[in-house]
């Protein structure tokens, strides 16, 4: 992702995506975000969902990896949160099934539960799931319409970016005949 798009995530976004050592293009993530120009604004989307979600809480989600793969997006994170009653519930179903006290599948107990009530963690584990199904369907390149192409290597792409695909152009091989995305969104800041 273009430079200047990763650090309005990351100033739109500090406490998902933390900066450890002032440099603001590596937050605790090691490479960054790693995918096409494309997916900011779905990126964007789901930051500001999950943060409306953990507003008010005691949770933190903290992205550890964005990349795409296999054509979708990959958003990994780890959620550190208070010890609430719910989770304290969550704890004792899992401790009970797992010592088989209850003799129930623990996974139709898992359901039963998400039936009447999600806690605010699956609530952030299904927006963002969300998104990364979502991804499937914007260019990764341009942010257009898009569906899954390729052959060994797999990309979602509209059909504009894709024939530049095809003719053997990559927007990292030939950056001018792709749009920059930045421009398009911001102007020139």
């Amino acid at each position: 992702m273009d430079e200047r798009l990763e650090k309005k995530l990351v100033i739109r976004y500090p406490e998902i995506f933390r900066d450890f050592g002032g440099d603001m293009r590596w937050t605790c993530m090691a490479w960054g975000i790693d995918c096409g120009d494309g997916w900011f604004s779905l990126l964007d989307k789901m930051c500001k969902d999950v943060t409306e979600l953990s507003n008010g809480k005691d949770i933190q989600v903290i992205a550890t990896q964005v990349k795409e793969k296999f054509g979708g997006l990959r958003f990994y994170y780890i959620i550190e949160s208070g010890y609430n009653i719910l989770d304290r519930l969550n704890s004792k179903i899992r401790h009970l099934m797992f010592t088989r006290k209850l003799g129930i599948p623990y996974w139709k107990i898992v359901n039963f539960k998400r039936k009447l009530w999600k806690s605010t963690e699956e609530k952030i584990s299904d927006r963002i799931e969300q998104a990364e199904e979502e991804s499937y369907k914007i260019c990764e390149t341009c942010g257009q319409p898009g569906k899954i192409s390729g052959g060994g290597w797999v990309y979602t792409a509209c059909e504009s970016c894709d024939e530049k695909y095809k003719l053997g152009n990559r927007r990292w091989k030939n950056p001018e005949e792709f749009p920059t995305i930045y421009e398009m969104m911001f102007g020139n800041e």
